[in-house]
C-alpha cells in the first residue's frame, strides 16, 4: 500500500539519523551545520526552483484559502479564549505555536515526494512555500509577543532576513516574469535534491537529542491540539468545500496531520521561551505523525 512504503521510507531515514547518533557516528553538536545547510541552501533552493518555473496564473488560491482557514480558526478561538481569560498568556501562545508553524518543508516534503510516485509533489512545495511564509511571521510575531518586546523595525527585519521568505519572494519575482536562468536552475535543482531526505535524517537526530518523559508530559495537552482538532476542523472545511477534486481533498487532509516544525525548537531556543514544552510538542507531533497520517489516508478513501 501507497501510504505504509511512504510512511515506511520515511520512518526508515529518521532511524538511520537515531541509529547516526546512536553510535557517535555524529554528534549532538553535528545537527547544527546540518540544519544550517538545510535551512539557508537545501530548501531555499528547493523553493526558488519549484515556484520559480510555476506558470503565473496556474496556482489554484482556493486549495491556499482551504490550507489556511483551519489554521486561521483555531488561532482566532485560542485568542478569544485569551482574552476571555479561559487560558493564560503562555498558554495561548505555546498553542499558538504549536499550530502556526506545522513541518510543511522538513516532513511534508520529503513525505508527498515518496506517496504516490510523488505526484501531489509539486503542489506540497506550492503549500510549503505559503505555509512557511504564514508560519515563520506568525512565529516571529508569537515568540517576540511572550518575550514583551517590541514590534516594528526589528520585527520587520527579521523577517526579511529569513532564507526562506526571501527564496519565496525571489522565486516569486522570477515566475511573475518569466525570467528563468537554465545553468542557475540546474544548480539549485542539485542542491534541492538533498533537502528531503536531510531533513528527514536530521529530525532523527533531533528526537534522539531532545526526548525525554518529562517533555513529553509537558508537551502532551499542548500537542493535541495540532494532532486532533486540526485535522478535524480541516475535514470540516472540506465538507463545505465541495467543489475541490477529490484527489486535492486528499491531499489537504493528509497536509493537516503533518507534525509541528523543527524550527520551533530553534526559535524557542533563541528566545529562551518554553524550550522543553516547544520541544516536546515537535517530538509528539512527529512521533504521532506516523500512525496519525496513516488514519487521516484511510478516513480520506472512505469519505472522500
Amino acid at each position: 500500500m501507497e501510504i505504509l512504503e511512504s510512511l515506511g521510507i520515511i520512518l526508515i531515514v529518521a532511524l538511520l539519523g537515531i541509529v547516526s547518533r546512536k553510535t557517535d557516528i555524529f554528534s549532538k553538536e553535528d545537527i547544527k551545520p546540518i540544519s544550517s545547510f538545510l535551512y539557508y541552501f537545501a530548501m531555499p533552493a528547493l523553493f526558488f526552483v519549484s515556484i520559480s518555473t510555476i506558470k503565473a496564473g496556474s496556482v489554484d488560491f482556493k486549495l491556499l484559502l482551504t490550507s489556511l482557514i483551519p489554521m486561521s480558526i483555531i488561532l482566532l478561538s485560542l485568542y478569544l479564549l485569551k482574552r476571555l481569560n479561559i487560558i493564560t498568556k503562555d498558554s495561548y501562545i505555546v498553542l499558538s505555536l504549536s499550530i502556526c508553524f506545522g513541518s510543511h518543508t522538513f516532513f511534508a516534503i520529503p513525505f508527498f515526494e515518496s506517496l504516490y510516485g510523488g505526484k501531489w509533489l509539486s503542489i506540497s512545495i506550492i503549500m510549503g512555500s505559503v505555509l512557511g511564509f504564514t508560519g515563520i511571521i506568525l512565529t516571529l510575531f508569537y515568540f517576540e509577543y511572550g518575550k514583551n518586546k517590541q514590534q516594528g523595525a526589528s520585527f520587520l527585519l527579521k523577517i526579511i532576513k529569513n532564507p526562506l521568505i526571501l527564496s519565496i519572494v525571489a522565486g516569486l519575482i522570477f515566475s511573475y516574469f518569466n525570467f528563468q536562468i537554465e545553468l542557475l536552475n540546474k544548480g539549485l535543482s542539485l542542491v534541492g535534491k538533498t533537502a528531503g531526505g536531510l531533513a528527514i535524517f536530521s529530525l532523527g537526530i533531533f528526537m534522539y537529542d531532545n526526548f525525554s518523559v518529562q517533555a513529553a508530559k509537558k508537551a502532551f495537552k499542548y500537542s493535541l491540539l495540532r494532532m486532533i482538532v486540526l485535522p478535524v476542523i480541516t475535514y470540516i472545511v472540506l465538507l463545505i468545500y465541495t467543489d475541490i477534486d477529490t484527489g486535492m481533498r486528499m491531499f489537504l487532509f493528509l497536509q493537516s496531520g503533518i507534525p509541528a516544525a523543527i524550527s520551533l525548537s530553534v526559535f524557542a531556543d533563541r528566545y529562551n521561551y518554553k524550550l522543553e514544552e516547544i520541544t516536546g510538542i515537535v517530538i509528539i507531533t512527529s512521533a504521532f505523525s506516523f500512525v496519525g497520517l496513516l488514519l487521516l489516508f484511510f478516513i480520506s478513501n472512505y469519505s472522500f
